[in-house]
C-alpha cells in the first residue's frame, strides 16, 4: 500500500463523516454518530489492511463487506450472534426486523426522529456501504473525483427532506470533505509532471506562493464560501439548497412545498405516563366531531400514510378551502365555527375538524385540495389560538344506501390493495359484509368490530415483530387474534372495505375530548384516534367507527345500524382457512383433492415467506461477482483459440495457454527463459512424469518450429495441441509442489482472468480520455476559427 494510497484511505474516511453530519438534523441525539464512527473506520481500516496483503480488489471488497457485517452484528445483535460476533440465521432474521422497525420510524414521524436501534442500524449500516464505496473509487480504482457521487447521495437525503432544506454550515462540512478528498493525491499528480519553478530568482518564491497547489486551494475555499452564502443573499434561493422551487402541480407565484409524513404515533400516545392536555377548543357544534389531524389514503401493505405530493403556496386556508370531494349540494350541512388552541403539540399536520372551510390562523398554512389536510410551511402547531369554520355533514342512511358507484378513477386510487395481501382478509370480508349496497356492507363490518365479533380492545397488543400496526399482518394477526386498538380497528376495517371495492382512507387525530363546566373541551394526550373514512358518492368521505365504544363512544348518526339488521355471523379462522373449498364439493374424489390443496397452499407461502430472500441474492450477487474473473478467463482462451488461423497462429495460443495457467497455479515464470530453460525447470521442479515431459517436448519442439524453421514446416492441428497442453498444467497441479489453496484460485478465480479484467478497465480508462482529449482539441481549433474570423 502506497503513501498515496494511505493519505486517500484517511482522507475518504474524513469525507465520509464531515458529510454525515449532514444527517444530523434528521436525528435526535449523538449516539448514531459513533455508531456510525465505527462502522466508517473498521471498513477503511480492513481495506487498508487488506490491500497490503492481497492485490485483487474484488477480494478486498468482499472482506470490507464481512467487517461490515461483522461489526453491525456486535454493535446491534450481539446477543443473537454465534460467540457474540459470527451473525447465522438468527441475525439476520434480527437485523431485519431492526431494520423494518427503523423504517416504520422514519415514516410516522417527523424529523427530527428519536434515534432507536433500527434507525441507528440504517444509518451507520447505509454510511458503511457509502464508506466502502469511497473507499473503492478513491484508494482501490484511484478516482478521489468521481468518488464525490455517493457523498452526494448522503447530502440530498436530508436537503430533500427537511421543510427548510439544510443550513449553509452542514453544506461546509460536506464540501470541505469533498475537498479534502480530492486534494489527497493531486499532490502527486501535479509533481508527477516535474518541479514547479518559480517565476523569479528568488528560491523562496515557490515557498512564498504557498506551493504547487496554493491557487487550486484559494480557488476550492473561494467556491465553498459563494456557494454556502449565495442563496441567502440571492432573493428566491434562501429557502433551501436543494428544494422543489418553480412551477408544478399547480403552484402559483409562490412555488411548492413537498408534503412529508410525520404521523402521530398513537401506540406511544396511548401508554403516555403523563396525560397531559395539548388541545382546548370551544364549537358550536352541538355534538363535536373528531378532530382530524392527517387522513392517510396510501396503503402499502405495512403501514398507511398520507399520499405525498406538492401544494401549492397559493392555498392558503386564510383565503378558504375548495367544497369537500365528493359532497353534493343534496346533502344537508350546518355551518359551523371553532376556536382551538393547541399547546404543547408540535406537528407538521393542523388539528381540524372536518370539512373545514376557512381558518383564520397566523402563519403559512397550506391545504391539500384533493384530502384538504392543512400542513405547514415550516411552522408546526405548537402554541397557535385560530379560529375554523368548518361544516356539519349529516347525510342520512338512504342517501348513502343510493349512492351512485364511485369512478374508475376513484377505485382505482383508494380501492387498491397489495397483490401479496393475505387471501383471508378478503374472504372474511366478504363473509361479514355479505352481497348488500356499498353502505349496508360499510354497517356490516362495523357491527362485526363492535358488537358481534366477539373483538376486545386493548391498547396493549404489539403487531408482529418488525411489522407496522396498519400492515395485512398485523390485519390479519388482529382478525385472528380479535384483541387490538383503534388503529388495528381503522386499519382492518379499511383494508376489508378496499377488498370490497369501496374507496377508503384511514385518519389520525383525536376524540373530541372532555367538557369542562365553561363549555370548553380539553383533548389530552391518550385522546390520541384513528377511524375509517369510506368515500360515497354524492356525499364524499364518510367517517365510521369499528372501535368498540368502550372507547370510542356511540358511532355517528348516519352509521347506526337499523334496529332490524340481522347479525352477520362470525366466521372463524379455521372457517376462514377453508373459504377457497367450494361448498358443494364431494366428500370423495376430486373434491378430497382440492381439500388438499387449499389446506398446503397456506403451509407453502408460509414456508416461502420464511426463506430470507434478501440474504439468499446478496450471496448470489457475491458469488457472480466472484466468478467474473473466471468468466473472463473462459472468454479471453476461446477468442485466442478461435483467432489462431494458421499453424503458428496456434502454437504460440497454445505456448499462452501453458503460460497463464502456470502462473495462475503460481508457478515462475520469467520474460528471459527460453522454452528448453522454461522445459528443464517444469521438469526438475515438479517432478513431470513420462506423459507430462513428452507433451512439454512436444511444445516446445513446436515452438521452436515455427519459430525458428523456414517457411512452410507442418503443424499438428488444435486439438492436440490443446491435448498436450492440458497434460503439463495437470501434470504440473499434481506435482504436489503446488498447494491446494494455489490450485482452488487457479481454477475458480484464476489470476489471468483478473489481470484481463484490469486490462479491459484500462482500455476504457483510456479510450475515454483519447476522446476527451480530442473533443478538447476539436473545440480549441473550431474556437481558433471563429476567433480568426
Amino acid at each position: 500500500m502506497t503513501a498515496t494510497q494511505s493519505r486517500l484511505s484517511l482522507a475518504g474516511v474524513l469525507a465520509t463523516l464531515l458529510t454525515a453530519l449532514t444527517l444530523a438534523p434528521l436525528l435526535k441525539g449523538a449516539g448514531w454518530f459513533v455508531a456510525v464512527f465505527v462502522t466508517v473506520t473498521v471498513t477503511a481500516g480492513v481495506g487498508a489492511a487488506a490491500r497490503r496483503l492481497v492485490r485483487w480488489w474484488p477480494l478486498v471488497i468482499v472482506l470490507q463487506v464481512l467487517a461490515l457485517l461483522l461489526t453491525l452484528t456486535w454493535l446491534f445483535v450481539r446477543d443473537d450472534a454465534i460467540w457474540g460476533l459470527l451473525p447465522g440465521p438468527a441475525v439476520l432474521s434480527a437485523l431485519q426486523d431492526l431494520v423494518t422497525a427503523g423504517m416504520a420510524v422514519t415514516r410516522h414521524d417527523a424529523p427530527p426522529v428519536q434515534a432507536t436501534r433500527g434507525v441507528i442500524l440504517i444509518t451507520a449500516g447505509g454510511l458503511g456501504l457509502v464508506g466502502l464505496a469511497v473507499d473503492l473509487i478513491a484508494v482501490t480504482l484511484t478516482k478521489p473525483a468521481v468518488a464525490g457521487l455517493p457523498l452526494l447521495s448522503v447530502y440530498c437525503v436530508p436537503a430533500a427532506v427537511l421543510p427548510g432544506g439544510l443550513s449553509w454550515p452542514y453544506f461546509v462540512a460536506g464540501a470541505a470533505g469533498y475537498l479534502v478528498l480530492v486534494g489527497a493525491d493531486s499532490g502527486d499528480r501535479v509533481r508527477g509532471w516535474g518541479r514547479v519553478l518559480p517565476t523569479s530568482d528568488d528560491p523562496d518564491a515557490e515557498r512564498a506562493l504557498g506551493g504547487p497547489l496554493a491557487g487550486a486551494r484559494r480557488l476550492a475555499v473561494g467556491c465553498l464560501l459563494v456557494a454556502a452564502l449565495l442563496p441567502s443573499a440571492v432573493p428566491g434561493l434562501g429557502e433551501r439548497l436543494i428544494g422543489t422551487q418553480g412551477n408544478g402541480h399547480g403552484a402559483g407565484k409562490g412555488g411548492n412545498i413537498t408534503v412529508i409524513n410525520p404521523i402521530l404515533s398513537i401506540r406511544q400516545s396511548l401508554g403516555a405516563r403523563e396525560n397531559k392536555v395539548v388541545v382546548r377548543y370551544t364549537t358550536t357544534a352541538t355534538s363535536p366531531e373528531p378532530l382530524r389531524i392527517v387522513s392517510d389514503d396510501v396503503f402499502d401493505g405495512n403501514t398507511w400514510s398520507p399520499s405525498v405530493g406538492a401544494i401549492p403556496r397559493d392555498n392558503k386556508v386564510q383565503d378558504g378551502l375548495p367544497t369537500p370531494p365528493g359532497l353534493s349540494s343534496k346533502i344537508a350541512t350546518t355551518n359551523l365555527r371553532s376556536e382551538i388552541e393547541t399547546l404543547d403539540l408540535g406537528q407538521t399536520y393542523l388539528p381540524l375538524p372536518y370539512p373545514a372551510t376557512q381558518v383564520q390562523i397566523e402563519g403559512a398554512w397550506l391545504y391539500d385540495a384533493r384530502t384538504l389536510n392543512v400542513v405547514g410551511d415550516n411552522i408546526t402547531t405548537k402554541g397557535l389560538s385560530y379560529v375554523v369554520q368548518h361544516l356539519g355533514v349529516t347525510p342520512t342512511a338512504e342517501q348513502l344506501k343510493a349512492a351512485p358507484l364511485p369512478s374508475r378513477e376513484l377505485q382505482s386510487a383508494y380501492a387498491q390493495v397489495p397483490v401479496n395481501l393475505p387471501r383471508q382478509i378478503g374472504d372474511i370480508a366478504r363473509k361479514v359484509a355479505g352481497d348488500g349496497t356499498s353502505y349496508e356492507q360499510a354497517l356490516a363490518l362495523q357491527q362485526y368490530f363492535r358488537n358481534n365479533g366477539g373483538f376486545v380492545y386493548s391498547p396493549d397488543v404489539l403487531p408482529p415483530r418488525g411489522k407496522g400496526d396498519g400492515g395485512d399482518d398485523a390485519v390479519l394477526a388482529f382478525l385472528q387474534n380479535k384483541q387490538g386498538y383503534c388503529v388495528q380497528f381503522a386499519s382492518a376495517m379499511a383494508v376489508m372495505a378496499r377488498t370490497l371495492g369501496i374507496p377508503a382512507r384511514v385518519a389520525v387525530g383525536f376524540l373530541p375530548g372532555t367538557q369542562r363546566p365553561d363549555h370548553t373541551y380539553e383533548i389530552s394526550v391518550r385522546d390520541a384516534h384513528a377511524w375509517p373514512e369510506l368515500f360515497f358518492q354524492t356525499v364524499g368521505w364518510v367517517r365510521f367507527e369499528p372501535t368498540p365504544s368502550t372507547r370510542s363512544g356511540p358511532p355517528p348518526a348516519w352509521a347506526l345500524p337499523p334496529s332490524s339488521a340481522s347479525v352477520s355471523p362470525e366466521p372463524s379462522v379455521s372457517a376462514t382457512a377453508r373459504a377457497s373449498v367450494p361448498a358443494a364439493a364431494p366428500r370423495e374424489g376430486p373434491g378430497q383433492v382440492q381439500r388438499a390443496a387449499a389446506v398446503q397452499k397456506p403451509l407453502l407461502q408460509r414456508i416461502l415467506a420464511a426463506v430470507p430472500w434478501r440474504v439468499l441474492a446478496a450471496f448470489a450477487g457475491l458469488l457472480l461477482l466472484a466468478l467474473v474473473p473466471l468468466a473472463v478467463s473462459l472468454l479471453v482462451r476461446r477468442r485466442r483459440w478461435r483467432s489462431a488461423r494458421g499453424g503458428a497462429a496456434r502454437v504460440e495460443a497454445a505456448w499462452d495457454e501453458v503460460r497463464e495457467k502456470l502462473e495462475d497455479l503460481g508457478v515462475r515464470w520469467a520474460a528471459s527463459w527460453t522454452p528448453r530453460a522454461l522445459q528443464v525447470r517444469l521438469v526438475s521442479d515438479h517432478h513431470l512424469g513420462e506423459p507430462e515431459q513428452a507433451a512439454l517436448g512436444r511444445l516446445v519442439a513446436d515452438l521452436e518450429r515455427v519459430r525458428y524453421a523456414p517457411p512452410g514446416a507442418v503443424v499438428r492441428e488444435t486439438g492436440a495441441l490443446r491435448a498436450d497442453v492440458h497434460t503439463v498444467v495437470a501434470g504440473v497441479s499434481a506435482s504436489g509442489v503446488v498447494t491446494t489453496w494455489a490450485r482452488r484460485r487457479a481454477r475458480w478465480i484464476p489470476g489471468s482472468g483478473v489481470r484481463a479484467l484490469s486490462g479491459m478497465v484500462r482500455s476504457v480508462d483510456v479510450a475515454a480520455d483519447t476522446a476527451g482529449r480530442r473533443a478538447g482539441e476539436a473545440g480549441a481549433r473550431l474556437r481558433a476559427k471563429v476567433t480568426r474570423r
